[in-house]
């Protein structure tokens, strides 16, 4: 019946009306507009019309590259066709951090180039500095900046995680016809941060080598010195020409707010969000006779637990002091742009949150001994976290995969809004002994953004979640109800630089 809530859908809207029967059924305040649970957020959704892109490399010859077997091209918002013809230059991984003594742009110009670049950061760099400056839109900034008109990023072969199988080349290709979306902003214009990067190029790494001919730098050994750390930057010979076809629909969908008031007449002023992003990617490419990309674990789970926790804390006789805010939020799988919408709108609430737990694909696949705590080591939410944790003879631990970090596309708004915040997830180790890590790997594999992400077929176990609706209420009771804010740590400060 929901059609796999794709974001301005019918199905998405019967879900946000579902969401919003739970919530005065509740007892929650609406928190949108004209007094209701709904406040609409203007959208532009591009799709990429794949018969109608090319890459075209022309050095000393011409190479064509193939559509989804070499690259995958990127869309434009602002125009439904585009092309960039231009030389180029390899900026390394395209990082300019001197305060971290690396800078791959220091002695190139870009000035009208075509930006190669290689995907991701030296390992080389702490954890925190390759989060926030491996990431594309730091790049972007960075490129922008000094001139570039279009980027290629090399995708390095066979790169995948437990925690992200979408990183393998197979599975971006497979899942290009997902659409993308940004908001409208008030002159309803996308709201899109580099708009001079008319291009954005995904290129498979087994393809990279004509790119470097005739360069001096064999492309295998510019991957050497990349393993090795060191920053690289040359002009490569020849020119590209990348053009691509973009379909453009603009559309608007609801994101669904709820407000529990705080107990206190000077801390109800401030609020703490409780996230959940309620849309899925719809109808697509079948798989065995299935094209509903139900969303079960990614992220009905999530809603659900939220809709737990507004339920629980509505039905306590003394509300906490701080005021809870309760978003079911639209258009999470496109870069998160219901959730940048709501930070952006301007109201009380968006204006005066001091903290944020987001419930996004918590896994709850089996009870678990443990806790992951995406962003505990930030700020001191994470002491919150731990502190809860014990109460349930849980222990905390942090992700070792860089994919959940705190740019995840769920959490990067509130971080480059200056918002601590902090997301549990389902952690390793089972306490019946069965092997987590296996359980979550087949997900991924499987399951993660696929039709079979339903009831059916992927793993939950309702008494997991259950325990993290638990841990969430007590954390989120502690950051209520304590007279100080949360405050981000020393370590942070590569994130609080975006």
């Amino acid at each position: 019946l929901l059609e796999g809530r794709a974001t301005g859908s019918r199905g998405y809207e019967l879900a946000a009306a579902y969401v919003a029967a739970q919530f005065r059924q509740y007892g929650l305040t609406p928190a949108g507009a004209d007094a209701g649970f709904f406040r609409s957020v203007p959208l532009i959704e591009a799709t990429a019309v794949l018969p109608g892109s090319s890459l075209v490399l022309r050095n000393e010859g011409t190479t064509e590259f193939d559509f989804g077997k070499d690259y995958l091209p990127s869309v434009n918002f602002f125009n439904t066709s585009s092309g960039v013809s231009a030389p180029m230059v390899f900026a390394g991984y395209g990082i300019e951090a001197p305060e971290y003594k690396f800078n791959d742009l220091a002695d190139i110009d870009v000035q009208g180039k075509v930006a190669v670049i290689l995907e991701g950061a030296p390992e080389r760099l702490n954890d925190e500095v390759r989060n926030v400056y491996g990431w594309s839109e730091t790049k972007y900034a960075s490129l922008s900046k000094a001139g570039a008109i279009g980027v290629i990023e090399i995708h390095p072969a066979n790169e995948k995680s437990v925690s992200n199988p979408q990183t393998s080349w197979e599975r971006m290709a497979a899942m290009s016809w997902v659409s993308q979306m940004r908001k409208l902003n008030a002159e309803g214009q996308p709201d899109e941060r580099f708009p001079e990067l008319k291009l954005k190029f995904r290129l498979n790494a087994a393809v990279a080598a004509p790119l470097f001919a005739n360069s001096g730098h064999p492309f295998e050994q510019v991957m050497q010195a990349t393993k090795a750390g060191e920053a690289q930057s040359f002009a490569l010979p020849g020119t590209v020409t990348m053009s691509a076809t973009t379909g453009l629909r603009r559309m608007e969908s609801n994101n669904v707010l709820g407000l529990i008031r705080g107990s206190d007449t000077k801390l109800q002023q401030e609020f703490i969000l409780i996230a959940a992003h309620l849309d899925g990617l719809g109808r697509g490419a079948a798989a065995n006779g299935d094209s509903t990309y139900n969303g079960l674990q990614r992220n009905a789970v999530g809603v659900a637990m939220m809709l737990e926790m507004a339920r629980a804390i509505a039905a306590m006789p003394t509300k906490p002091k701080r005021s809870i805010l309760f978003a079911a939020v639209t258009a999470g799988e496109k870069d998160a742009q219901g959730l940048s919408a709501l930070l952006s709108e301007g109201s009380a609430q968006s204006r005066n949150i001091v903290a944020a737990l987001v419930l996004d694909t918590p896994l709850p696949v089996t009870r678990t001994s443990d806790v992951i705590g995406i962003g505990a080591d930030q700020s001191s939410m994470g002491n919150r976290l731990v502190a809860a944790a014990q109460q349930q003879n849980l222990r905390m631990i942090l992700s070792d995969e860089v994919e959940n970090s705190l740019l995840a596309p769920s959490l990067a708004p509130l971080v480059k809004a200056g918002i601590p915040v902090l997301s549990a997830r389902g952690g390793n180790r089972a306490r019946d002994g069965r092997n987590v890590l296996s359980i979550k790997n087949n997900w991924f594999q499987q399951h993660i953004n696929h039709p079979s992400d339903d009831l059916t077929n992927a793993p939950l176990d309702s008494a997991a979640a259950r325990e993290l609706v638990n841990l969430n209420v007590a954390t989120l009771l502690d950051l209520a109800n304590d007279a100080e804010r949360p405050v981000w740590y020393r370590s942070s400060l590569p994130y609080r630089k975006l």
